[in-house]
């Protein structure tokens, strides 16, 4: 066997493998054999068919079978031998003949060759937005905790300055219930309510039916009673039925030493202006996580503008055509590497980052990483002490679901991305309030649709 390869430029390589027939022979007459041993063939006893009959009904098949072995371990070998970063699979080119009496036989494969390029992050600068909590957003918290704290009082209806206990359904389109959707109890203060008025004189056991964009006056409550991202709670607006359960009024609690220990903990805040920085310290870091997400998706949009290297984009336009599910012309197979083109790219560079950094996700770190997220999913149920053997079990499981093990591996690339971007990444700091760190969302969001147009 001879393999050898012919390099057409930097991202375009063909290998020629050679073979006789003494690389193939000896295993197509041990599949053969295996076959005797195990045919039932009319007339003969199990084992016993002629050899010259196994030959004359399996032989061309068998043959076949052993010469993409020998090829596959070949290419296979050839590539990991001569460290050759590839990308998608090597393609058989067309003029490939097959002939199991010839003395030697050349196959030849189109490979393309993943672009060798450098990044350098000491060059990158993104946006950062610090947001910080307002006045009115400690203010209306304060009060909250107040009204929380404050002597429960039973009303006969809906009124203002109280509050109500109300199941909350979301519904499609035609009004039933969607299926894994938002079902769900929450207490909900009346001065937070957008349209206040629809509920004022509500009753037990009424309910109300209202798009998810006109319940709150501030959307982000929508991030917090339902457990959404930034982004989708600013793009949720299905229908939600609420259904009331129980009207009240209450009475505010004083602010005073008796309060602030039932919000913390004893003697953890002891005046006001303590409790008012808290507040602020929790709006902040509750925010922070968008602003990371913001800075993120700067970063790789950095990364896009200025890492800059060729594709052998022949070559992948053929690969998505032979590796379709189904038939796909020319022009069908273009247009669907131009929609992958982003992608590929970005999986590149993601790649070539973790690897200058040496990052590399082993199996232990992904179950030390589901162990922390079972963690803090338990503490968000108020199990902060689950014993050590039970929290295992529940590890193991996920592990079980390739799925999960899929979802752990890319969460945490991307964890380890930010710890890198975060560290070497200059940050040009902006510090702004939430409603003005949804206006510079919004504005992208309409530039990037003009631009899609």
């Amino acid at each position: 066997m001879n393999v050898t390869q012919n390099k057409i430029d930097d991202l375009n390589t063909i290998i020629s493998i050679t073979i006789k027939p003494e690389d193939y022979k000896p295993n197509v007459e041990k599949s053969l054999n295996d076959y005797r041993k195990k045919v039932n063939m009319p007339g003969f006893r199990k084992g016993k068919t002629p050899m010259g009959i196994v030959k004359k009904q399996y032989e061309g098949a068998v043959t076949f079978e052993e010469i993409n072995k020998v090829l596959n371990t070949a290419l296979s070998n050839f590539i990991s031998e001569n460290k050759l970063a590839v990308l998608g699979q090597p393609l058989p080119v067309t003029n490939n003949q097959l002939d199991a009496n010839a003395n030697e036989m050349t196959f030849e494969f189109e490979v393309g060759l993943s672009p060798d390029f450098t990044v350098d992050l000491s060059k990158a600068t993104a946006d950062y937005y610090k947001i910080v909590a307002t006045d009115k957003e400690i203010d209306d918290t304060v009060n909250r905790i107040q009204t929380q704290f404050g002597e429960v009082i039973d009303a006969d209806a809906i009124e203002e300055g109280g509050n109500f206990s109300v199941k909350i359904s979301q519904k499609d389109t035609e009004g039933n219930l969607v299926e894994g959707g938002i079902d769900t109890t929450v207490t909900i203060l009346v001065d937070d309510l957008k349209n206040k008025e629809i509920f004022l004189g509500k009753k037990n056991g009424e309910s109300v039916e209202i798009k998810a964009q006109d319940l709150f006056k501030d959307v982000h409550q929508l991030q917090h009673f339902f457990n959404l991202s930034h982004e989708d709670a600013h793009h949720f607006n299905d229908n939600l039925t609420l259904a009331i359960e129980k009207t009240s009024t209450r009475s505010k609690a004083e602010l005073n030493q008796d309060l602030f220990d039932k919000v913390y903990g004893k003697d953890k805040i002891s005046s006001e202006e303590e409790l008012r920085n808290k507040i602020k310290e929790e709006i902040e870091n509750y925010y922070k996580k968008e602003s990371d997400t913001k800075f993120m998706n700067d970063s790789v949009e950095w990364l896009f503008e200025n890492i800059k290297f060729e594709l052998p984009s022949q070559f992948l336009t053929k690969y998505i055509q032979s590796s379709a599910k189904e038939p796909m012309n020319d022009e069908e197979a273009a247009a669907e590497y131009e929609k992958s083109e982003k992608a590929l790219r970005y999986q590149l560079i993601e790649g070539k980052i973790l690897s200058d950094h040496n990052v590399n996700i082993q199996y232990a770190d992904l179950v030390e990483f589901t162990k922390s997220q079972m963690q803090q999913q338990f503490a968000m149920y108020g199990y902060v002490d689950i014993p050590e053997d039970e929290l295992n079990k529940y590890v193991a499981n996920a592990m079980k679901n390739d799925e999960h093990v899929r979802q752990a591996s890319g969460n945490l690339i991307q964890q380890e991305l930010f710890k890198i971007f975060d560290s070497q990444i200059k940050k040009d700091e902006k510090t702004v309030s939430i409603e003005d760190f949804d206006k510079v969302l919004k504005a992208e969001q309409e530039k990037a649709e003009s631009a899609a147009k």
